[in-house]
């Protein structure tokens, strides 16, 4: 998961009584997942050399590459979703938002259980073409199908910060933790929502968590 730079919170600098202002403010930082990274929680299942070979390129940014090498697979096999999967990421890493779009729905097609697919269509139609409200009602439908991923429950979480559905945030940042209680982005966005709910008792638990936690899931955490 993406977090700004700089997003790390040192436990031993702040006495008790500070950490739950930094914790808001880190928070304030926070952006979706990026919809070029999230390749690398692709499943290994099929094809697993070309998935390494176009992860590869995705890893360097050399989407011009990423595209050309997409397109040649789809050549090969017309019926892999990671081939659109992958023209996906590529199109958005170029730009070309619209075309990503179609791209990530040619790959849902074929593999409708692909979670990285609709992940990276929602935060497409959420920060690229404006479409929040259908941004979220991809996300939320992909959760139906894979309810035990945690990354999904913390994206949801952030776009509806974003939203200003507080309680639907905290209600997902806790599905989050209820699978990974260790997971930074989660804790954030709960104690952001807690905040916005005037919920000073899930503010202080969220910092006590957080300082709780070793300092390696903080530098993870960007």
């Amino acid at each position: 998961m993406q977090i700004a730079a700089g997003c790390v919170l040192r436990r031993a600098a702040y006495p008790n009584a500070s950490i739950t202002y930094h914790v808001l403010r880190i928070t304030s930082r926070i952006t979706l997942v990026s919809a070029k990274k999230s390749w690398k929680n692709l499943r290994m299942s099929t094809s697993p050399t070309k998935t390494q070979q176009a992860g590869a390129l995705c890893d360097q940014g050399r989407w011009p590459e990423v595209l050309a090498f997409a397109q040649r697979w789809q050549a090969e096999t017309p019926d892999q979703a990671r081939a659109y999967f992958y023209e996906g990421v590529a199109r958005a890493g170029l730009g070309q938002h619209a075309a990503a779009k179609t791209a990530y729905q040619r790959a849902g097609a074929l593999d409708e259980h692909d979670f990285n697919i609709w992940n990276n269509l929602a935060v497409l139609l959420f920060n690229e073409l404006n479409q929040p409200t259908e941004g979220v009602k991809c996300l939320a439908q992909a959760m139906q199908k894979d309810p035990g991923n945690k990354l999904g429950w913390a994206n949801l979480a952030s776009m509806y910060l974003r939203l200003g559905r507080h309680s639907q945030a905290l209600e997902c940042a806790n599905r989050a933790l209820a699978l990974d209680p260790e997971m930074v982005e989660s804790h954030l966005h709960r104690a952001r929502a807690a905040q916005a709910l005037r919920r000073p008792d899930l503010i202080r638990a969220a910092s006590e968590a957080l300082s709780r936690l070793p300092l390696e899931k903080f530098a993870r955490a960007r």
